[in-house]
């Protein structure tokens, strides 16, 4: 289940970026930079930061491995990445 308001309540500037990032795509843009990208002030600009050193920080893994990892973990849930 997806807020409505992610699919339409944003401010014109990041409507024209998502708007950007659907064509460079070719598809829906990720439930993710949706909701980082709502009310940013809020929520995203203090998580992405959060989210990148999880997902990048310190770690064994390569990055597409960390990718792999997501893209399957994703796929067990039934959620699109």
């Amino acid at each position: 289940m997806r807020l409505q308001i992610l699919e339409n309540g944003h401010r014109p500037l990041q409507k024209i970026a998502l708007q950007f990032m659907q064509a460079v795509l070719r598809g829906p843009v990720p439930g993710p930079i949706l909701v980082l990208s709502y009310r940013r002030e809020l929520f995203g600009k203090y998580m992405a930061p959060c989210f990148h050193e999880a997902l990048r920080g310190a770690t064994e893994w390569r990055v597409g491995e960390v990718e792999l990892f997501a893209a399957f973990v994703s796929r067990l849930n039934e959620c699109r990445y």
